[in-house]
């Protein structure tokens, strides 16, 4: 009995733990890098959602966690890469997996990917030696960047409700991408 007791008590005392970081450690998926985007589907989305957590009075909707991953390596070369976070993302109603709302998610995605590829194209055309504090001063400006269109994309769509908003922001993003795709790579070798 006092064994049974425990072993629930230390459940509950990991489950409550890992709720505080947001990350779902008892399903982990490892970060899944943008070139594997075609890849990724629902059942990729793992992480934790708020009990009540509704979106615009509704709870049809997903939510997606992506980030850039910048490694600076002996001032010879520089990584910049794309993640998406499984064990941080989720889908709130699980009868709802539409393409239409992966689709919508992913091209959150896409939009880190455009300020990841305008920054490894800064970081190319930077014609001094790149510093850790240039590095810190980029990623300031991208992250502040892609939050605003981030957060514009999801207005001016909203969330993917508006087809027409959300088409045309597919062709935006679609197109941002393009006009960059030399900086596909995430690998740069900097010029000394």
């Amino acid at each position: 009995m006092k064994i049974n007791f425990v072993i629930l008590l230390i459940a509950l005392v990991i489950l409550g733990f890992t709720a505080l970081f947001e990350n779902n450690y008892l399903d982990y998926s490892p970060p899944i890098p943008y070139s594997n985007l075609r890849s990724i589907d629902f059942s990729d989305f793992k992480g934790y959602k708020l009990p009540g957590q509704a979106l615009q009075g509704t709870n049809e909707f997903a939510f997606i966690k992506t980030n850039r991953v910048v490694k600076f390596f002996s001032g010879k070369t520089l990584t910049v890469t794309t993640f998406f976070y499984p064990s941080r993302s989720y889908v709130y109603n699980q009868e709802i997996r539409s393409e239409d709302l992966l689709s919508h998610e992913l091209y959150h995605m896409q939009i880190t990917e455009y300020f990841s590829r305008l920054f490894r194209k800064e970081a190319t055309e930077y014609t001094e030696d790149i510093t850790s504090s240039q590095i810190n001063f980029w990623e300031r400006k991208y992250n502040r960047l892609e939050n605003e269109m981030q957060m514009q994309y999801d207005d001016e769509s909203d969330h993917s409700y508006v087809l027409s908003e959300q088409i045309r922001w597919e062709k935006k993003i679609d197109s941002c991408l393009n006009s960059l795709s030399k900086y596909g790579d995430s690998l740069i070798v900097l010029k000394k």
